[in-house]
């Protein structure tokens, strides 16, 4: 077996190309006879090669090895490059592959920190098996493990998106007696969870209520996936305690609304976004004379205009190019290509 990788280079410089098979056995080979470094130098090889990058299997079976030799340190080097592997078998569903080589690692007496303990929570979660994640936080806390506002937050999630309300509160309430800080994830991903659940009644009660950059920040998670029933009980109850939305915060709204073709009330918030004080703004006007002309609301993209040019917002280059190429356009009545002519005499266009 010495003369094993002597071999593997030889059969390499020939052209042949090692497969998994090849590296695992001559890998496997060098461990059971003691030769750890020639074995690390045979994962350095398949790095460099390419075609075969070094997996957890690998990686396991040299870090079982070194710590079988009492030689930790050179594991733990090791370790902390497979925390990349690790990650990346939990982004790909494979949580429970994941654990069993962090497993491999406590058993051979190397103490995972809270990245490693955190991927492998965030894999379970992503994959539904928050109960799995759980076991993994409660051995985080047993084995006295710094617990940060980031691994709560996978947990809170994971739980909000099962809809187990209630443990993510516990959760919240715990943070706070540990004096770890929430932060804007956390605040975002409970209030969504609550607004879910149709329980946006107890944000206040929970000590959640948001302040005006959270709050965007959940409106526009939420208008993004189309959670738009969501994003209107949220509106109304914050609302309804104190909440001022902002220029950001219509812009945000009507943007979603839009792009749900719910246009008349997107109208209707831009008028209520006047009621409310708000500076008129360009974005929101725009791109909902975009909507309603892309929709087939000729009438009232050219009413919107009408508004525009009466309080000076300019129509943007993008509105103007699509409104020109309507003239063009067959399937625009006559009559509303003869005003779109007439329109494009007013000071909007012509500034």
């Amino acid at each position: 077996m010495v003369s094993a990788d002597k071999f593997f280079d030889e059969i390499v410089e020939k052209g042949f190309q090692p497969n998994f098979i090849t590296y695992g056995t001559i890998m496997n080979g060098l461990c059971k006879i003691g030769n750890t470094s020639a074995a690390i130098l045979l994962l350095r090889k398949m790095e460099e090669i390419g075609g075969c990058e070094p997996g957890l299997v690998e990686y396991s079976m040299v870090i079982d090895s070194l710590c079988k030799g009492t030689l930790v340190t050179e594991a733990l080097k090791l370790f902390s490059k497979m925390i990349g592997k690790v990650d990346a078998l939990c982004k790909e569903g494979k949580a429970n592959k994941a654990q069993a080589v962090v497993q491999l690692i406590i058993q051979r007496g190397v103490v995972p920190d809270v990245v490693t303990y955190s991927a492998v929570m965030d894999g379970y979660c992503l994959c539904g098996q928050v109960g799995e994640a759980r076991k993994m936080f409660d051995i985080m806390v047993s084995r006295g493990c710094a617990l940060n506002v980031f691994t709560y937050n996978i947990l809170i999630n994971g739980y909000c998106k099962i809809k187990n309300i209630d443990e993510a509160m516990n959760l919240f309430k715990e943070m706070s007696q540990k004096g770890l800080l929430p932060d804007t994830i956390t605040y975002t991903t409970l209030i969504c969870g609550l607004c879910q659940t149709r329980r946006p009644q107890d944000i206040e009660t929970a000590g959640l209520v948001p302040n005006i950059v959270v709050s965007n920040n959940l409106i526009h998670g939420m208008c993004k996936t189309g959670k738009l029933d969501d994003v209107r009980k949220l509106y109304l109850y914050l609302s309804a305690n104190r909440f001022k939305p902002d220029v950001r915060t219509y812009n945000i709204m009507i943007s979603g609304l839009c792009k749900g073709t719910l246009l008349d009330e997107a109208s209707e918030l831009l008028m209520k976004m006047e009621e409310e004080g708000c500076s008129l703004d360009f974005y929101s006007y725009n791109k909902l004379v975009q909507r309603f002309v892309q929709n087939n609301g000729m009438q009232k993209a050219l009413q919107l205009l009408h508004v525009m040019d009466d309080r000076a917002i300019f129509v943007d280059p993008c509105n103007v190019t699509l409104l020109v190429n309507l003239l063009s356009d067959d399937r625009l009545d006559n009559s509303s290509k003869e005003m779109l002519r007439v329109f494009f005499g007013t000071p909007s266009f012509s500034k």
